[in-house]
């Protein structure tokens, strides 16, 4: 979101993948949810009751050829060569679970 808003003249899809390594698809995809939260104004600070988690998504390094692993420079650290993936929600207090 940062490369998209601060970029004096807008910045295309193509920019976007070469920046983050995704595919242009991907990125195209991004910039138009973007856009759209720009022209609406629905932009807000997540408040109340917030739920965040986070994974690592990648391949066990035991899985990989050894040349792959070789490429990548992966020793065998757990989050080596992993994305790291991170997710939020706002919860309302409406809906709240009560065991």
């Amino acid at each position: 979101m940062w490369l998209a808003t601060n970029s004096k003249n807008g910045i295309s899809s193509y920019e976007l993948a070469r920046a983050l390594g995704i595919t242009q698809k991907s990125a195209w995809f991004m910039l138009q949810r973007i856009r759209l939260a720009m022209q609406t104004k629905t932009f807000s600070r997540l408040s109340s009751e917030v739920e965040v988690d986070e994974t690592y998504i990648g391949g066990k390094a035991r899985n990989m050829h050894a040349k792959d692993r070789e490429r990548k420079g992966i020793k065998g650290a757990a989050m080596a060569g992993k994305t790291p993936v991170l997710g939020m929600i706002e919860r309302s207090s409406r809906t709240r679970w009560t065991p």
